[in-house]
């Protein structure tokens, strides 16, 4: 396609044979690469291509590497290139390939094989200078495409880097002069590159949005969920989590932090038993809340949540939430907060909750919440009923089962060993050793068979602090399982692990695993600037998720009625976006043009304007639009007598005005030739 691109704008330039360029020094052909271009040319392939290396076929980067090495060989051992057959027969070989090996061309994986695939085949006929200059095009959208794989502050820097290298080989292969050293060829690519910035800031800020990240493109069916949680639980996933410390979602709060202990956010509810596994509702009997939950006089606590991409629907409210920004969601009847879609790329909402554990019970409680499967956990049945035997009401009978975990040998530990067909029994009465999930399943169960309505909550607890940001960064290590029971018309949340280990509930997982008994995690603890480093870098990291990756529709609103315009339409983001470009271009006309020098005092200009004036009185004169080398190179088609006179000119006029020879020697060698240029009017003969 860009081909054709290239082909269609040629057709508005006059057919020319190839010239090939000489200047006093001696010829040099542009129809092949020379060595430095090609090193430039394939450290951009590189760079672009490294990203997907590890996700596409081996196949794939083998022949990207092979099409490199005989490019290579071509240009330091003479190997022939392909022929137009043979070229031919390899992109066919290779498109089938590609869509054999993924069963389609759509996606981030079989669409980057194929741009692998077409750098390779087009790196095997860079032949011309427009072919370099499609490699590098096509590198780009190869290194734009690993920005879908991967948003991180890294990344950013990573697409900087690729797109300098891009813009040093287009410079290099473009020259048609002997190459710039190469500290200056990145500093004149800098220089070009620069004048975008402003460009493109103003396009982030003011473009209109699309909901949610515009580069971000979901791979469903992928297995790109990240957090892990589901809406079942079977004992032992949640302390596979805990073993991950990937970033769940960071939250900064407007105002004080609720303390430690009340750090609960919200995911699914499970209120399905099946003897194993613990499951929600499906989503079609998943009501919508009638109202919003009342939780007494607890104190409110507003803040922002970047929420990472995890593949399911739950927003991880802290609990118990009463307004929200996030756009399509509702708070459904047993507290959870969820979107209509799934949440596959970054997202960022606000939110204010009340603290303090109590949900008000909508409508009551189903038969389901009260009931235990028939034959299932049959010893649990029997403590149930000797422990009910001995207290007054459902409160003290919940007492006696925390009391049960907390002074009898019971363990935390992120190692429990293996459950057979009767879990919850085998863990009472057997191993005694268990993660969250364990304590939360034995004691739903036993608040069950007693005929108090229970749930298990899943979500995560706590997170850790960033000082540097004043931020909470919530980890996969921090899920978390937890109970609520219905007592009074309310559902209230109790959390049987802060019987067993006190200390994971009020200072994280790493402190409260200390003192546990058996098994205890045992994590490498780095030093202080250790530490500082990994919380500078994490900070930069949530500040580029927030007012990047995040910012979306609302982030956009915020911003732009922060600056006094209230609730803009498109045609008036448009309008304003096209002030700005024009604000951004004047000052760089202005910033430019005042480094430039006077015209009328470049010696060199004052002598290529009349070098022209005298090639026009033989020919045409020179169109506004046309470079110095096009217009020489289709006068001396025309005048081939010409040609060796005219071609050393522009050679040295272009080594004077965009190569940096400013000495004086090079300005009298370019003088004397155009004085000397006296052309007659007709070619001889």
């Amino acid at each position: 396609m860009i081909d054709m691109l290239l082909s269609f704008n040629n057709k508005h330039s006059q057919a020319i044979s190839p010239v090939t360029w000489e200047i006093p020094d001696g010829p040099r052909p542009r129809l092949s690469a020379s060595l430095p271009e090609l090193v430039w040319l394939l450290a951009a392939v590189s760079i672009a291509a490294a990203p997907h290396l590890p996700h596409v076929a081996a196949w794939i980067s083998l022949s990207l590497l092979a099409a490199a090495l005989w490019r290579l060989g071509a240009a330091l051992r003479r190997w022939p290139l392909p022929g137009r057959w043979s070229r031919g027969l390899l992109t066919l070989c290779g498109f089938l390939g590609v869509l054999f090996t993924y069963r389609r061309i759509s996606g981030v994986d079989p669409g980057s094989a194929l741009l692998m695939m077409m750098l390779a085949l087009k790196l095997l006929e860079t032949r011309r200078e427009r072919d370099r200059v499609v490699v590098v095009l096509i590198a780009w959208f190869l290194l734009f495409a690993g920005f879908l794989r991967e948003q991180a502050l890294w990344s950013a820097g990573y697409l900087m880097l690729g797109m300098l290298l891009g813009t040093a080989a287009l410079l290099a292969s473009t020259r048609g002069s002997p190459p710039l050293n190469p500290l200056a060829t990145l500093r004149q690519s800098v220089r070009l590159l620069l004048p975008a910035v402003p460009l493109a800031l103003a396009l982030f800020l003011l473009f209109p949005r699309l909901p949610g990240p515009f580069w971000a493109l979901p791979e469903h069916g992928g297995g790109g969920a990240r957090t892990g949680l589901t809406d079942q639980i079977s004992l032992g996933d949640i302390s596979e989590l805990a073993l991950s410390s990937e970033v769940a979602f960071r939250v900064r709060f407007n105002g004080p932090a609720p303390p430690p202990a009340e750090l609960y956010w919200r995911g699914p509810v499970l209120e399905r038993f099946d003897g194993r596994r613990w499951q929600a509702e499906p989503a079609s009997l998943r009501q919508p809340a009638p109202r919003l939950p009342a939780t007494g006089n607890g104190p409110v606590y507003e803040y922002e949540i970047i929420l990472e991409p995890h593949g399911q629907r739950w927003l991880l409210p802290l609990e118990t939430p009463q307004s929200w920004t996030a756009a399509r969601s509702q708070l459904t009847g047993s507290g959870e907060l969820l979107t209509t879609g799934m949440i596959d790329q970054r997202m960022a909402w606000s939110g204010r909750s009340v603290a303090g554990g109590r949900l008000l019970a909508g409508q009551p409680a189903a038969p389901g919440l009260t009931s235990l499967p028939e034959g299932s956990s049959p010893r649990a049945r029997a403590l149930a009923e000797r422990l009910r035997a001995g207290t007054a009401d459902d409160q003290g009978y919940l007492d006696a089962v925390l009391r049960l975990f907390r002074e009898e040998e019971f363990y935390y530990t992120l190692q429990p060993a293996r459950l057979g067909s009767d879990p919850v029994d085998e863990f009472l009465f057997d191993t005694r050793s268990g993660f969250c999930e364990h304590y939360a399943a034995a004691f739903a169960v036993l608040a069950r068979a007693a005929g108090i309505p229970a749930r298990i909550v899943a979500g995560y607890q706590g997170g850790t602090r960033n000082p540097i940001g004043d931020y909470w960064i919530v980890r996969q290590s921090d899920a978390h399982a937890w109970v609520e029971v219905l007592l009074d018309d309310h559902w209230v949340r109790i959390d049987p692990t802060s019987a067993v280990a006190p200390d994971r509930i009020l200072s994280g997982l790493d402190l409260g695993m200390i003192g546990t008994g058996r098994e205890g995690l045992e994590r490498f603890r780095p030093g202080a600037l250790l530490d500082q480093l990994a919380l500078s870098w994490d900070a930069a990291s949530a500040t580029w998720d927030r007012w990047v990756l995040a910012f979306g529709p609302d982030s956009q609103l915020a911003l732009l009625q922060t600056l006094g315009v209230q609730a803009p339409s498109t045609r008036a983001l448009v309008a304003l976006l096209s002030v700005m470009l024009l604000v951004a271009l004047v000052l760089l006309s202005w910033i430019y043009g005042r480094q430039a020098p006077p015209r009328q005092a470049d010696p060199a200009e004052r002598q290529w304007q009349r070098f022209c004036r005298r090639v026009a009185r033989i020919s045409r004169p020179r169109s506004p639009a046309e470079g110095p080398r096009e217009y020489v190179t289709a006068i001396a088609q025309q005048r081939p007598d010409l040609s060796g006179e005219l071609l050393a000119i522009a050679r040295l006029y272009l080594g004077l005005r965009y190569e940096g020879r400013r000495d004086a020697a090079a300005l009298e060698r370019f003088s004397q030739a155009v004085r000397r240029f006296r052309p007659p009017r007709r070619a001889p003969g």
